[in-house]
């Protein structure tokens, strides 16, 4: 009876031994895959932010060309108005001019 009660605890112990050792297996497979998950979604976030930057850059730059083309036309205008002002007022400094030198 006693060694049936040791064969039974032997048993017993055999059995939690190859359940800790399952288990075992077990968390390290699931901590390997949440590792493999957290490794994919960090360089999946990784790639978003990339491209996220290339398209904060380019309409970055597109906004830019557009604020260098109005800059551009604007200083046309004012050039224009400064040209015509200097062709509007040549006739009055020739005038004085002259008037300064022969007067």
């Amino acid at each position: 009876m006693v060694s049936e009660l040791i064969d039974k605890i032997k048993e017993a112990e055999e059995n939690a031994k190859a359940k800790i050792k399952e288990s075992q297996a077990e968390s390290d497979k699931i901590i390997r895959e949440v590792r493999e998950k957290a490794t994919a979604i960090i360089e999946e976030a990784k790639k978003q932010a990339a491209e996220g930057k290339k398209l904060f850059m380019k309409n970055g730059e597109e906004e830019a060309v557009k604020l260098i083309e109005q800059l551009k036309e604007f200083n046309n205008v004012e050039r224009e108005k400064i040209r015509k002002m200097a062709e509007k007022n040549k006739a009055k400094v020739a005038s004085f001019i002259t008037g300064r030198v022969i007067g």
